[in-house]
Order: structure tokens, then C-alpha cells, then sequence
């Protein structure tokens, strides 16, 4: 099913798909699906790129709310009002709670996800971000930022950084020089991805806002959509859908499974 757009209702849980389109990531498997693992981690019934729907199912009539604005239904475009919306408004976070409880998602990962899709509908809204690809994304690469005994804090930045792999060019990984010399890293070798995305630290210095956080799910997901959202793709496309999340991961094995986790939230309680 294709998403239209999003409204905003608190007291409604959203299930919205957006999807991803992308740049040049030069992206690396996160910890939670590493180069060996992501065939085997393949959804039962996850369609190919070439065949598969736009994206994720969608269903209910509301989605993240703050209170600077509203996101209204059928153009897909964001209202948001005379400012920039607050991640930690109490609408914001009521929803967040909503949704947490239905898919078992932290409610502050929650929260990040929406809000990077406030912020992406206000500053692209031609892409069609949800938080659900977000989600679907940030569920296979970090289990939503909880890898190796993580949480995320009241604030949204992780309790212990989640460090990749290193790209040293071993058995299923590239080989990449530390862009940064090791500033995100404390690796001035080789590239790893960071945060709750896992985002490589030349993505993430093109695509974050300056002096933010990797380690952040707020900042980390709104550096990951504008990734997606890049190149003026159409996530209600079926192209545009599977070639972002393909760019994030070239991998068939890991689209199918963002698909997989993005379409299980976006169903929802019907």
C-alpha cells in the first residue's frame, strides 16, 4: 500500500510509511546485521527490490504532533507553523508512548523517529519520510539503539556509544580509511559506523546538523532522513522506496528486512 501523507492526531497511533532515498552513503552493515549474518536474517516473505510494493503497509490517521505545528493529511506536506518543531514536546512524547506500547519500540526512539519526520516533512516534503522506515532501519541496525547492552537516556543520546565494525577490508567488509582521523571513531585507521543509525562519519558530517551528536536517536534519525531523502527521491515510489534503502545498505537481504520490520509497525492495532 502507498502512503499518501500524515496527519497529526494524538490519541490515534500512526502507522505511516515514508521510505528512503539516498546519496553515497559508502554505507557498512551496524553491528545488528553484519556482513555474515544478513542473508541468513532474511523476512520470510520479503519482496525483491524489483518486484516489491512502495513500501511498508500504512494504516490509521495520525502521526507525530508538536507543539509548533500540525502535519496534515493528503498532500503530504508539513504544516509546522512559525517554528521548528520540539522534540520534546508533550504531544510529541504522548504519541511516542502510544506507539511504544503497540510495537514493544523504546518510546524515546520512538520519539526520534518522529521527530525526524516532522523535521523531514518541513524541510522535504516531497520525499514522504515516516517514522517507519526510520524504525525499520534503526530496528535492524541497532535494535533501536540498544546494541551490546546500550539504552538510550531522557535525552536521546545513547548510555555507551555503539561503534560498527571496522571497514578493514576482512571477509565481508570494505576497506575504508577513517574519514574523520578517528574524531567519531577513537579509530584514526579505518571507518566504522556510529550511533543508533549507523551512520558513517563522512555521511554523517554532510547530512547532521553541525555540533550534534551521532550517538543522538534525535540527531542520528534526522541525519538518516536526509540521507533517504536526498537526490529529490519519491518514497511513495516503489523506485524510489527500495533504491534508498538499498543506497543506506547494498544489500537485497537487508531491504527486505527494513521492509519487513517498517511494514510490522506500520500495521499496528487495526
Amino acid at each position: 500500500m502507498i502512503a499518501v501523507g500524515i496527519a497529526s492526531v494524538i490519541g490515534g497511533l500512526v502507522w505511516l510509511f515514508a521510505g528512503a532515498a539516498a546519496g553515497d552513503r559508502q554505507s557498512a552493515p551496524g553491528p545488528g546485521l553484519g556482513p555474515t549474518t544478513s542473508v541468513a536474517r532474511q523476512p520470510q516473505a520479503g519482496p525483491a527490490p524489483e518486484t516489491g510494493p512502495s513500501g511498508p503497509e500504512t494504516t490509521g490517521s495520525g502521526s507525530p504532533e508538536t507543539r509548533s505545528g500540525t502535519q496534515e493529511t493528503g498532500s503530504g506536506n508539513a504544516e509546522t507553523g512559525a517554528g521548528t518543531p520540539e522534540t520534546g514536546s508533550d504531544s510529541l512524547a504522548a504519541w511516542a508512548a502510544g506507539v511504544s506500547a503497540a510495537t514493544g519500540i523504546p518510546a524515546r526512539a520512538v520519539q526520534g523517529y518522529g521527530y525526524a519526520e516532522i523535521v523531514l516533512q518541513s524541510e522535504n516534503p516531497g520525499c514522504h519520510l515516516a517514522w517507519n522506515t526510520l524504525a525499520g532501519i534503526g530496528m535492524v541496525e541497532s535494535d533501536h539503539g540498544r546494541y551490546g547492552g546500550a539504552a538510550l537516556s531522557a535525552d536521546g543520546t545513547e548510555t555507551k556509544a555503539i561503534i560498527g565494525p571496522a571497514l578493514d577490508g576482512s571477509p565481508g567488509r570494505r576497506d575504508l580509511p577513517a574519514a574523520d582521523h578517528g574524531r567519531l571513531t577513537g579509530d584514526p585507521v579505518h571507518d566504522h559506523a556510529v550511533g543508533p543509525m549507523q551512520l558513517l562519519p563522512e555521511t554523517w558530517y554532510q547530512y547532521a546538523d553541525p555540533g550534534t551528536n551521532p550517538q543522538n536517536i534525535d540527531a542520528a534519525a534526522i541525519a538518516a532522513g536526509r540521507y533517504l531523502c536526498a537526490d529529490g527521491r519519491d518514497l511513495t515510489t516503489a523506485t524510489g522506496w527500495w533504491t534508498a534503502i538499498l543506497a543506506y545498505n547494498d544489500s537485497t537481504s537487508y531491504a527486505n528486512l527494513v521492509f519487513h520490520y517498517a511494514d510490522a509497525y506500520a500495521i499496528g492495532p487495526r
